[in-house]
């Protein structure tokens, strides 16, 4: 049975998880906007699929819109309150389930490298998004887990 929206238990958890993907794609984003394209993101991508589709230079400014973006979601569910749980927390449910799009995304880089440790560590930041996502809709009424 879920939880109710009210439960007060649920308000740090929410906020929790409404930072820490602020955090994440924050530094993630904006860091890939002042820092700019690297050169090793040639070296390492260029020969694979993704230098002749999209090109690197879009894949890696796609990824760093995706992460401003959910930046962007992270920051409107914070601003919204939605961890007090007085509105549907759409923001950060949309800030989670982009996330798992973003880490299938990172991890289809790392295997196409054979880093395979680093695509271990990206399923388990899918996995932890997916958690999140399952935890947000959980006090969603008519939503169910």
């Amino acid at each position: 049975m879920a939880k109710p929206a009210s439960d007060w238990s649920r308000l740090p958890v929410l906020l929790a998880i409404n930072l820490l993907f602020l955090m994440v794609w924050g530094f993630a984003g904006f860091g890939k906007f002042v820092d700019g394209y690297p050169g090793w993101f040639e070296e390492v991508f260029g020969k694979t699929v993704l230098g002749r589709f999209p090109g690197t230079r879009a894949a890696y400014w796609g990824i760093a819109v995706l992460e401003v973006l959910g930046a962007i979601l992270a920051l409107g569910a914070l601003v919204r309150l939605e961890f007090l749980g007085r509105r549907s927390p759409d923001c950060l449910l949309a800030t989670a389930v982009l996330s798992l799009f973003v880490f299938v995304i990172l991890g289809f880089g790392k295997w196409l490298t054979k880093d395979f440790a680093g695509a271990f560590q990206l399923f388990l930041y899918f996995a932890a998004s997916l958690m999140a996502v399952r935890e947000v809709r959980e006090g969603i009424p008519g939503r169910s887990a």
